[in-house]
């Protein structure tokens, strides 16, 4: 059997009218195509669905056991339109987030609220998590995007965008001998405990500085730690110097520590998106991947 949406809607619409007339104008359509929509559906089924009088068209016993079906499947249908059209204009659906600790209690949030006020019914949750591990959950189909500083993909499971280049800034107490100074050379640092604010950040700046600095960096006394929540309440007890990027400067003030620009070299490190590769984005991540890149636009957030 094959039935077709318009000769449904045609059925339904001449069962609630009582009149071919009165339905092919609700249509949109000549009475004679609509005739013809209801005979063929009829033909299909090999019923009469309507008994047809002079003034007056009637159902028939089948077209009333038909037509609560219709009515089902009609509203069923336009529910489901509804729906994706709701998520094509982000009225509603769930958009999962990932991102490291340290962005998910800065950065995050404020781009966050500012989605849910342009789009109030998406519910954005937000999975926060060590660096090294800011990609398992896109991996596992557990959240859609990862947001976070840059790390080494698979190009064929795995799709990277920049969104802008941040610096990092030396992290002192307000009474350190550094906080008074406009700059810090990283080959200065080599006295003091360097708290490296995640596991591979020595991996990862040891290449850029000079040969110098990188003795010192390697003779330097260093407490790795997981988070930079720890790395800032450990320079706040006066127990050394860490570094951070500038989209953390809101929890730098909140611990009472000043930033002080870090030079020779200057360190940058991407901030990036990342997405699942050859899978289309759903209409709400592209739209806060959208707004993230206007945040990263905003004057003074990459240092």
């Amino acid at each position: 059997m094959n039935l077709t949406l318009r000769q449904l809607r045609a059925f339904a619409a001449v069962a609630e009218t009582g009149s071919f007339t009165a339905a092919a104008a609700t249509l949109h359509l000549t009475q004679s195509a609509l005739s013809v929509l209801v005979r063929e559906l009829e033909r299909e089924m090999g019923v009469q669905l309507f008994d047809r009088h002079t003034r007056r068209v009637l159902l028939s016993e089948a077209g009333r056991e038909f037509q609560p079906s219709v009515q089902r499947l009609l509203a069923d249908l336009a529910g489901a339109v509804a729906g994706v059209t709701d998520l094509r204009d982000k009225k509603k659906g769930v958009l999962r987030l990932a991102a490291p600790q340290l962005m998910a209690c800065t950065l995050m949030p404020r781009v966050i609220a500012a989605y849910r006020e342009r789009h109030p019914d998406v519910d954005v949750r937000l999975a926060d998590t060590l660096p090294e591990h800011l990609l398992d959950g896109l991996l596992s189909g557990e959240v859609e995007l990862a947001v976070g500083q840059d790390v080494a993909v698979d190009a064929a499971l795995v799709e990277r965008r920049t969104l802008f280049r941040d610096r990092h800034w030396l992290i002192c107490p307000p009474g350190h001998a550094f906080a008074r100074r406009r700059q810090v050379r990283w080959s200065e640092l080599g006295p003091y405990v360097f708290i490296a604010p995640t596991r591979d950040f020595r991996q990862r700046v040891l290449p850029e500085l000079a040969a110098d600095a990188r003795e010192l960096m390697l003779r330097a006394t260093t407490q790795e730690v997981s988070y930079m929540t720890t790395a800032l309440g450990m320079v706040a007890s006066g127990l050394g110097l860490t570094v951070c990027p500038t989209y953390s400067a809101s929890l730098v003030r909140a611990h009472g520590l000043q930033m002080v620009r870090l030079d020779q070299p200057d360190f940058h490190r991407e901030v990036c998106v990342y997405g699942a590769a050859k899978r289309s984005l759903s209409p709400a991540a592209a739209s806060f991947v959208e707004l993230l890149q206007q945040v990263a636009r905003e004057p003074g957030l990459a240092g």
